[in-house]
């Protein structure tokens, strides 16, 4: 039997498929069939190389036969996210929309001591400024970021308030980028309508009561509103009831869209028997 052969150190050819290597000579001599040559590579990773677990193979090729002669050596390595670089931070704040137009404007200050909810579960307090930080929710996805929800708990509002942006909301996240989101809240009008089966002619509003709903858009025109619509049933199938209502509250959200200039408008409705 031959002697054991010093250990040499070799550099590898990448070859197809990607991470196999392919080693095809040596520095400081050759093994014969009865000796042992160890062989040491370090793979080196790029930029850009995706996350998890990535195999890396090595083995000894006879160039002259193109056969494997050697045992194929196998190795894992694992790439797992950076805190400090491949976070997302989300910032914002819930602020006071007095004039309703779900934008803040420098005037309007932040609301202290609202709530705002992950997906998760976790819980975020807004500051005496309103203001609110989430660290780290998620690592998003490398090649094309993440969507991430986030949702204000309207109980936390001051007494009287009602959003006038989006809720929840949905953000994109990109890695190593904060994003900002902001919520609207104020304290609006609420304008009450009572409404039962005598004011409607099947499912419509009855011919009679149209010329109202258009008094009823003018008188909401001066300020930002909520518009209660009440059904008060008496003893109507109820199908024909969501019916009625759903019809009504499309009729006047037309109206309302028709109109050039118009403030904040919140439809609520409720049925009641």
């Amino acid at each position: 039997m031959g002697g054991r052969h010093p250990e040499v150190t070799r550099r590898g050819v990448q070859r197809q498929p990607p991470g196999q290597v392919q080693v095809e000579s040596a520095e400081g001599g050759d093994a014969d069939h009865e000796g042992e040559l160890v062989d040491r590579h370090e793979p080196r990773l790029e930029a850009g190389v995706a996350d998890g677990e990535h195999v890396n193979q090595a083995w000894a090729v006879n160039v002259g036969t193109t056969t494997i002669v050697s045992n194929v050596a196998e190795a894992t390595v694992r790439i797992e996210p950076d805190a400090d670089f491949d976070c997302t931070d989300i910032l914002g704040k819930v602020f006071d929309d007095r004039n309703g137009n779900g934008v803040e404007d420098e005037s309007e200050p932040g609301l202290p001591g609202v709530r705002v909810v992950t997906v998760a579960g976790d819980l975020i307090t807004t500051d005496r400024e309103g203001r609110y930080h989430v660290t780290c929710p998620m690592i998003a996805n490398a090649d094309r970021g993440s969507n991430f929800i986030l949702k204000l708990d309207t109980r936390t509002l001051p007494t009287g308030y009602r959003m006038t942006t989006e809720n929840p909301e949905t953000v994109r996240l990109t890695r190593g980028k904060f994003v900002k989101l902001n919520f609207g809240a104020a304290l609006l009008r609420v304008v009450r309508l009572d409404v039962q089966d005598a004011v409607f002619k099947g499912d419509d509003l009855a011919p009679d009561y149209l010329a109202k709903v258009n008094t009823l858009i003018e008188t909401l025109e001066g300020q930002p509103s909520v518009l209660r619509i009440s059904y008060i049933a008496r003893g109507e199938d109820g199908k024909l009831v969501r019916d009625r209502i759903a019809g009504l509250k499309a009729l006047i959200e037309r109206k309302w869209g028709e109109k050039t200039r118009r403030c904040r408008l919140i439809i609520e409705t409720e049925e009641s028997r």
